[in-house]
């Protein structure tokens, strides 16, 4: 069975396709992406990683002393570890893109590259403890129909009944993991990256200090991640790149995985190029 001890801990984690090309991701559950990313055009080895807390990753009854969102970057190196790869591209969306950013800041000689999905650090407020988004879900847990709206906002407002069916049938498969959880996963709380910076100065001057080549895909109708956060993220990091999509949410990498493909196959060829 696909498991990895760390530390006296057991994590899950699948592997997709033989290419050239490593890319780890990690995550409290995964859809389609980014095992796409095994497939042609772009034929990756693909490796997804259960975040640790939830579903077939040993379950935790307490927070890490470091965070969350350190400890599943420490995780994700002991799965390229175990696997033999020094250096990968990461790639993540939403929470999971949040790994990879404290991994580009915390240990960047390990990254060819980040490819962050709906995930670039949150506008800030003044409190980093959560996203509004998350507090609301964790406080309504047992509530279905608040649950479904918090995520509608979530994912942005749609134009066609194909695009509402499509997310209808989203957010229907979302509600359905969440309310099987566990309490002890429904009660974790990742927090915002880089909860140190509580204002949007703060995050900016971190992410100045990043200097690895980067993709950003988002969404211009995200209710999670602004466009502004996106770019704030595209000014900020040495060779980063970004690519908004007008008509996309916060889910489109669940909805849509397939309009990722194309960006992140120039952005591989580029990143070969260079190498």
């Amino acid at each position: 069975m696909p498991y990895l001890d760390v530390s006296g801990t057991k994590l899950w984690y699948d592997e997709y396709g033989t290419g050239p090309d490593v890319v780890v991701s990690c995550a409290s559950g995964f859809s389609t992406y980014p095992a796409v990313l095994a497939e042609p055009p772009i034929g990756a080895r693909v490796f997804t990683l259960q975040a640790r807390g939830f579903g077939r990753s040993d379950h935790q009854s307490e927070p890490p002393a470091q965070g969350w969102l350190d400890q599943w970057g420490d995780d994700v190196l002991a799965l390229a570890d175990h696997v033999g790869a020094e250096r990968f591209v990461y790639t993540g969306v939403s929470h999971g893109a949040g790994i990879g950013w404290h991994l580009a800041w915390r240990h960047p000689e390990r990254l060819r590259a980040l490819i962050s999905v709906v995930g670039t650090p949150h506008d800030r407020t003044g409190d980093t403890s959560s996203s509004a988004g998350r507090r609301k879900v964790i406080e309504n847990r047992g509530n279905v129909e608040e649950i479904e709206r918090q995520f509608q906002v979530l994912g942005g407002p749609t134009d066609t009944p194909e695009q509402a069916e499509l997310r209808e049938r989203t957010i229907g498969a979302i509600v359905r993991k969440h309310v099987t959880y566990t309490d002890e996963e429904a009660r974790i709380n990742q927090g915002m990256p880089f909860p140190q910076a509580t204002t949007n100065d703060a995050v900016a001057a971190i992410l100045r200090t990043i200097d690895l080549p980067v993709l950003i895909l988002a969404g211009m109708r995200d209710g999670v991640i602004s466009p502004e956060s996106t770019l704030r993220a595209a000014r900020s990091v040495k060779r980063a790149k970004a690519v908004l999509f007008e008509d996309e949410g916060h889910f489109v990498a669940e909805e849509r995985p397939q309009r990722l493909v194309p960006e992140i196959a120039i952005f591989l060829d580029e990143l070969a190029g260079a190498r």
